[in-house]
């Protein structure tokens, strides 16, 4: 995919998760943000820091600097691996999208994917490959396969096996794979070198626009009554406090307390099934195929659920009583589809009318001619 599509396609969809995370829960979306977090430690523990060193240090070098000798290509490749590794960061996915299927916020997340080798005593925490792997693999599981897809892309997984092990050469054609314990040899051009960097960069530096943004939202402070991860509800205060560069979740409510929102979101929750869309249609009427496809070229699979007639009319009817119609959309007098969202029920009368549940974005990101996306390599002639 050429770098300026991929980098829109994902800020587009990385925008869909973080609208869809904060609907669901806004208190888990809130904790998510900073990426790793393991409680009280002396300041300069977070590996966030070095990975956000890394970004600054590989885009003081745009595309239009002198030609590269082979040290400072060296250097880049380096740099561009380093934010591969940099799994403290991507947390903040993991656990966007662990909100959805509702699980309470992690201080571990990628916690299953760590292997334990008892001689020698050793944790073994996850690479690049298998960390954006288990991304795909979830975002696939909540219903976003257009997620799904830019996660792979993120990184190329033969340009940091190579450069971490030594099995590299560079050329005057290019970056030559050896891949010397088997496998066949490749060559990557410059051209196919700048665009795995124009990736791997502005993937980051996406990430880390949205991240900014969705924190800084959160000033002045806000009392929110909500679950945050495992706690019952109640009332919690969220500031990003811009003069002393602080972000605090504080609450000291004794027992539970609810609003109608609360409930109201949490029957929404439940219904959605662990994916961020739900359909339900009757066993008498006919498979939304049609409506189905159109979700999915634009990124979308929801949760297919079939109802018998009798439970389908139980279902409106709650969804009357409680409230649970999205309030952004009139219901159209010809109902084909019942979709659900984390704003409500709605019903599609054509495929198209799925676009305007689409105008979500959490924020707007010009995916330009940035720094930060254009570092590049090319040898000195």
């Amino acid at each position: 995919m050429e770098a300026q599509i991929y980098l829109r396609k994902l800020s587009r969809h990385l925008s869909y998760l973080l609208a869809f995370a904060r609907r669901i829960n806004e208190l888990d979306f809130a904790a998510s943000l900073g990426g790793e977090f393991r409680g009280m430690q002396d300041a300069g523990w977070a590996t966030t820091i070095t990975a956000h060193e890394v970004f600054e240090e590989i885009s003081a070098h745009p595309a239009h600097s002198r030609p590269r000798s082979k040290a400072e290509i060296r250097i880049l490749l380096f740099l561009y691996c380093q934010l591969a590794e940099a799994g403290g960061v991507y947390e903040t996915l993991k656990n966007m999208m662990g909100i959805v299927t509702l699980k309470p916020y992690l201080l571990w997340p990628f916690q299953e994917l760590v292997r334990v080798r008892r001689q020698p005593s050793r944790v073994i925490g996850p690479n690049a490959n298998a960390t954006f792997r288990d991304l795909a693999r979830t975002a696939h599981a909540i219903g976003m396969p257009g997620l799904a897809l830019v996660l792979e892309e993120a990184f190329r997984d033969d340009i940091r096996n190579g450069i971490y092990h030594a099995d590299y050469v560079i050329w005057e054609d290019g970056l030559r794979l050896r891949r010397r314990n088997g496998g066949h040899a490749t060559r990557l051009t410059f051209d196919e070198v700048n665009v795995a960097l124009t990736k791997g960069v502005g993937f980051f530096d996406i990430h880390r626009s949205y991240m900014s943004e969705a924190t800084r939202s959160f000033h002045p402070a806000r009392t929110i009554i909500g679950r945050f991860s495992a706690n019952f509800p109640a009332p919690w205060t969220i500031h990003a406090d811009p003069e002393r560069h602080t972000f605090s979740i504080s609450g000291s409510a004794p027992a539970p307390v609810t609003t109608p929102e609360f409930q109201r979101q949490e029957a929404i929750n439940g219904q959605l099934g662990g994916k961020v869309l739900a359909v339900f249609t009757a066993q008498t009427a006919g498979q939304p195929a049609e409506f189905l496809a159109y979700m999915w070229d634009a990124g979308f699979a929801p949760n297919e659920i079939v109802l018998p007639e009798d439970r389908m009319l139980k279902l409106l009817e709650q969804v009357e009583r409680d409230g649970l119609w999205d309030p952004r959309f009139e219901q159209p007098a010809r109902r084909s589809l019942l979709l659900l969202s984390p704003w409500g029920f709605r019903y599609l009368t054509e495929p198209v009318d799925f676009d305007s549940l689409l105008d979500i974005p959490f924020m707007e990101i010009n995916v330009g001619t940035g720094d930060a996306s254009e570092s590049s390599v090319s040898e000195q002639p």
